[in-house]
């Protein structure tokens, strides 16, 4: 069986050449990163804890999903020293996050691995830091073995052949959004019009719903589910658990397959942006980022770790990493989403 431990062993010495830390370059210093727990956490600190080792930090975790890290901040704002120096941040958060004035101007001399991100990754108060690839993850056994062909499209999950196995995202999950968008724009509305959208997944039988990507992993491994919208990452895991499954980008109008950015931005009034700024530098280079996508299955941002991921295997099966196709995958514009209203539709035709 094919795990996560097993295939880090694969590894190439690539992976350990990252850029060095001036040693005590900044002794006593504590940076607090609002992250995910589990292995999120755990891969992390395995990447980037001896660059701060040396560096003479110590890099501590507040656990929390970016929105609950966000309340946070919010939370704390003007009072004191905010809970946490910088902070993960989903895509559907940043007009709300610049509107209120949260974040700091980044130093991008003081983050050279940023170069190699594209212009709109390199942004005044955020940069990305990792992207993941939404999918239709499918155990093709199970499929095959009840003459049901790969989904391509969204609305092949209607099947009543599928009924009771499929799981997609709650809007509240961490793919939620974008898999409410995904579906909006299959039934031919978008992000001001998602109604089409909620009608189709109302007609998926018995519908099952996570808002945990450990569920999905859960689901696949007891047999209860068969199909499951989440992002390729979770695929991954899956194989690490020891199922079988097949990443498929849906067609979503003239694109096929759609991406979600993680960001990145150091909190107004942090005492240690300088130091959050090295973090970021950190998560950015090349070996962090390879290192990562093996752990956790996100998506490099940087391009040399993309490029060295194609030989390995399950995160080659499992993602897109030719950079044609994934400069025409589709990306929800956030800024034509009215969150609210986005739930209470949410909440009236698929949670009632």
């Amino acid at each position: 069986m094919l795990t996560r431990r097993n295939l880090l062993a694969t590894i190439p010495a690539f992976a350990l050449a990252r850029q060095a830390a001036a040693e005590g370059q900044f002794a006593g210093q504590t940076l607090r990163i609002g992250t995910f727990g589990g292995t999120n956490a755990d891969a992390i600190r395995a990447a980037v804890g001896d660059t701060f080792a040396t560096a003479g930090a110590r890099l501590e975790f507040v656990i929390g999903s970016p929105q609950d890290n966000m309340a946070k901040v919010i939370a704390a704002n003007g009072h004191g020293d905010p809970p946490m120096d910088a902070f993960e941040i989903l895509g559907a958060m940043v007009p709300e996050l610049l509107a209120l004035k949260l974040l700091a101007d980044l130093d991008y001399s003081l983050i050279p691995n940023a170069q190699a991100l594209a212009p709109a990754q390199r942004q005044a108060r955020l940069v990305a830091i990792w992207t993941t690839q939404e999918m239709i993850v499918c155990n093709a056994a199970k499929l095959a073995e009840h003459g049901i062909p790969l989904p391509t499209s969204l609305t092949d999950l209607t099947d009543p052949r599928l009924r009771g196995r499929v799981m997609i995202p709650d809007i509240t999950s961490g793919g939620g959004l974008e898999s409410v968008g995904a579906f909006a724009i299959t039934a031919g509305g978008d992000e001001t019009n998602i109604d089409p959208g909620l009608q189709l997944i109302h007609r998926i039988p018995d519908l099952r719903l996570w808002k945990a990507g450990g569920e999905v992993i859960t689901a696949f491994k007891s047999g209860d589910i068969w199909v499951a919208i989440a992002h390729a990452g979770w695929a991954v895991r899956t194989e690490y658990a020891g199922v079988k499954v097949v990443s498929v980008p849906a067609k979503l109008g003239t694109h096929v397959g759609l991406i979600k950015e993680g960001w990145m931005g150091i909190v107004r009034g942090s005492r240690q942006p300088a130091l959050a700024a090295f973090y970021i530098n950190a998560y950015l280079d090349a070996a962090t980022q390879y290192q990562m996508t093996v752990k956790t299955g996100t998506v490099p941002v940087v391009p040399a770790a993309r490029t060295k991921l194609a030989d390995v295997p399950v995160v080659q099966d499992e993602m897109i990493l030719d950079p044609a196709r994934i400069a025409l995958m589709t990306r929800i514009d956030y800024a034509k989403v009215d969150l609210a209203d986005w739930n209470d539709r949410w909440n009236r035709v698929i949670a009632h």
